[in-house]
Formats: structure tokens, C-alpha cells, sequence
């Protein structure tokens, strides 16, 4: 009998046995379809969320380079460190200066935002907290905004910060319907504005309504909301500013990000042996924080299903040494006939491959139904990825042949003669 004749054979008494034992073979199997379908479920919904981010982040700009103190994700233990404390913001002193010795920089716009809450009213109509910040007239280059209504605001507005205000779709819902508010005055926390604008959808991101905003002058923030002079570094103080830049194209974004720390050094009198006391980064620094945060729970959540696994794992062990047990005297006259131990080793190892390889492809299927169930019935984004079903496979098999080898070398070491005595 060659090798595929034997294995053959081998896979035909291995499905026999399993099927002669049908309630005990899924009872075994169960930990394993736990364990596939939990690991299925979780990495779809993480999947989801960053295929959605990473979405987003492309909606959101066009390889837009932000300039701030510090980067996104900093995380503060119990106060904030003095060193950062100490951080200047920007000013459109440096912002010229970016744009008069960085050659590979398109634009640049300033960005600030109040320190304290903003909500807008029309009549009786009153919106709910507003992200209000300033900016100046490149602001629709460096994130690639288009208007659906109306104008931006010119040079000249932001030069004699006149108040008007351009709105983002949500906001110029909640105060008009579906009217336009265009040359109405609106009124920021009681301060009269002039509508001139609306921006398309933008859509959600991180938590956050891109839609539920309103952009006016940056000069206009000190005017009436500048932030006092103990704010924390996240916030530009009266005469500060944050800055968004964006590159000639795309492929010279990492070249446009050095000019612009060189450009900062000089300016801020930085010796080389000292770090930047500024940060300078793209949206790929939302997606890494994005990712640190998601690793923990996808951490956990692989525990979780691991421990799963090791459960079902114990249960195919349980079952396959009870199957030894009961199979003894069949054992032993296989032997006796001239069965080699590996014959008797490789039949109830491919059992136990078996058992746990139905459990993981029942799981893959449990879970991405779950999967499918949740992404139609709730908002929540998911995505199975060829890459997981491959390696909840995997890790079934690998499960199989784990728990499956100590059943099956002690089968292969029974003695015939014992064997045939054994009643």
C-alpha cells in the first residue's frame, strides 16, 4: 500500500469513527467553534473600523501637513510636563516664512479654535456646542474643502476681521432647515455673524461631526474668544496659532514636512543637539494612534478567544483519549495484522484534525454571520479578511494536531498482546 492509499484509508476510518460517535464528536467541537467564531467577529469589527478610518482620513484632506506642539496621542499621567508647557505656538510670521523658504510647500493656513464652548442661534433656534474655529483663505487648499453654497471669506475679511462665518451642512440645518442661510445673520454665543457660506458634507470621524461646524477669520478668535494664558498646549493662546500645510503634490509631502522643521529651527534658534519644540506630522499619525488603541483590545479579545481554543483543545483531548480507550481491542488486532505504530498514530491524529478543522470552519461561518448580522442591523463597520479566515483555519488545524498528539502516540504505543486481552 503506497503513501496517498494509506492516507486515504486513513481519512475514511477517521470521518467513520467521528460520525459513529455524532453527539459526542460535536459536543468536542464546540470550544473550537466558540474560540474560530469569537476570533472571526472581533478582527471583522476591527477591520472595519479601519478600513472606515482610513476611509475617512482620505475624505477628511489631501495630505495635509499639521503643525503643532505636540502630536497626537501624548498622554499626560497626572499634570502636564513643564517642557511642554513651555512650547510656543505658531505665528503668520512663520507661516510666511515656511512659505518663503520651503519650496516644496503649496500652502499654508493658520488654524485656531475658543477656548470656550460656542453655540449659534438664528431667531429661536439654537444649535447644539459647535466646533467654531479660524482660519484664513487657504484653508479650502490645505484640506481640500469645497463650498456647496456661497463664498469663503477674502484676505481682506480676515485683514479687518470682519464677522462672517461660513457653516458646515449640519449646522446650517439646525438653523434654517432646508432654506439657505446665506446673508443671514447668525449669532455666535450672542456675537452677530454674516452667513456667506456652506461647506459640502464632509461626514463623521473619530467621534466627530465635520458637518457640525462653522468657520470664520482666524483674527475674529482673539477679537472675542482668545484662550487665557494658563490653557493647556492643545489650545493656541491670544496671538498664537496653530498651522496646516500641504505640499506641491502628494510625493513631496515628506520632503515639505523637513523643509518646514528646518525652516521652524532657524526661526526658533534651535542648536542641532536639541530636539524640535514644535511636532510636525500627517494623518498617518491618527492612523498609528488609531492602531495603539485598537491593539490593546485586539489583545485582549485574542486572549479571550485563545482561551476559547485551549477549552475546545482540552475537549478534542478528552474525546480522543476516551476514543482510545473504547478502541483498544481494535488497536490491538490492527497491530497484530502488521499495522505500523505511525498508521495507528496518523489514524487518530487526522481525527482529531478533523474534529477541530469542522470546528473552525463551522466557526468561520458562525462568525461571519455575526459579522454580517451587525453590520446591517447597527452602524457599526465590519470586514472579513481573506487573511483571518486563512488563519482561523490554521490555528483550528494546529489545535487538532496540539491536543491530538498525546491521544494519539499513546494509541500507537499499546502493546497487541494487552490490546487483544482488553475487554
Amino acid at each position: 500500500m503506497n503513501q496517498f492509499d494509506m492516507l486515504r484509508e486513513t481519512l475514511t476510518m477517521a470521518r467513520g469513527a467521528l460520525v459513529a460517535n455524532r453527539m459526542r464528536s460535536l459536543l468536542a467541537l464546540l470550544g473550537v467553534v466558540i474560540g474560530v467564531a469569537t476570533v472571526i467577529g472581533m478582527v471583522s469589527l476591527i477591520n472595519g473600523f479601519q478600513r472606515s478610518f482610513q476611509q475617512n482620513i482620505q475624505s477628511l484632506g489631501n495630505n495635509t501637513i499639521y503643525i503643532r506642539r505636540i502630536r497626537p496621542g501624548v498622554n499626560f499621567s497626572n499634570e502636564i510636563p513643564d517642557s511642554l508647557k513651555q512650547r510656543k505656538a505658531f505665528t503668520m510670521e512663520d507661516a510666511r516664512a515656511i512659505l518663503d523658504r520651503a519650496p516644496s510647500v503649496r500652502a499654508i493656513s493658520p488654524f485656531k479654535f475658543p477656548y470656550d464652548d460656542i453655540r449659534l442661534g438664528y431667531h429661536d433656534k439654537l444649535t447644539k456646542t459647535t466646533f467654531v474655529y479660524g482660519t484664513n483663505e487657504q484653508y479650502l487648499v490645505t484640506h481640500s474643502y469645497d463650498l456647496a453654497r456661497g463664498r469663503f471669506f477674502s484676505p481682506q475679511e480676515v485683514e479687518e476681521r470682519s464677522n462672517v462665518v461660513v457653516l458646515g451642512k449640519d449646522t446650517r440645518e439646525a438653523l434654517f432647515g432646508d432654506g439657505s442661510g446665506l446673508g443671514r445673520t447668525v449669532r455666535l454665543n450672542g456675537v452677530p455673524f454674516t452667513v456667506i457660506g456652506e461647506f459640502e458634507k464632509k461626514g463623521k470621524f473619530l467621534g466627530n461631526n465635520f458637518d457640525e461646524v462653522a468657520c470664520v477669520p482666524y483674527t475674529v478668535m482673539d477679537k472675542y474668544w482668545s484662550a487665557p494664558y494658563n490653557a493647556p498646549p492643545w489650545f493656541p493662546k491670544k496671538g498664537e496659532l496653530f498651522l496646516d500645510a500641504i505640499a506641491v503634490s502628494p510625493e513631496l509631502s515628506a520632503k515639505a514636512t523637513q523643509e518646514i522643521s528646518e525652516v521652524l529651527r532657524v526661526r526658533r534658534h534651535l542648536p542641532s543637539n536639541k530636539q524640535n519644540d514644535f511636532a510636525i506630522f500627517s494623518d498617518d499619525a491618527f492612523l498609528s494612534l488609531y492602531n495603539t488603541v485598537t491593539g490593546g483590545i485586539f489583545a485582549l479579545m485574542t486572549l479571550v478567544a485563545s482561551i476559547s481554543l485551549l477549552v475546545g483543545g482540552i475537549g478534542v483531548m478528552n474525546i480522543m483519549l476516551v476514543a482510545v480507550t473504547e478502541r483498544t481491542r481494535e488497536i490491538g488486532v490492527r497491530k497484530a495484522l502488521g499495522a505500523p505504530r505511525r498508521a495507528i498514530m496518523l489514524q487518530f491524529l487526522v481525527e482529531a484534525v478533523l474534529l477541530t478543522g469542522l470546528g473552525g470552519i463551522t466557526g468561520i461561518a458562525v462568525g461571519a454571520a455575526v459579522s454580517f448580522a451587525v453590520k446591517a442591523a447597527t452602524p457599526l463597520p465590519t470586514y472579513v479578511s481573506a487573511w483571518s479566515v486563512v488563519t482561523a483555519l490554521v490555528f483550528s488545524a494546529v489545535v487538532g494536531v496540539f491536543f491530538g498528539l498525546y491521544p494519539a502516540m499513546r494509541a500507537s504505543r499499546l502493546d497487541p498482546v494487552e490490546s487483544l486481552r482488553y475487554e
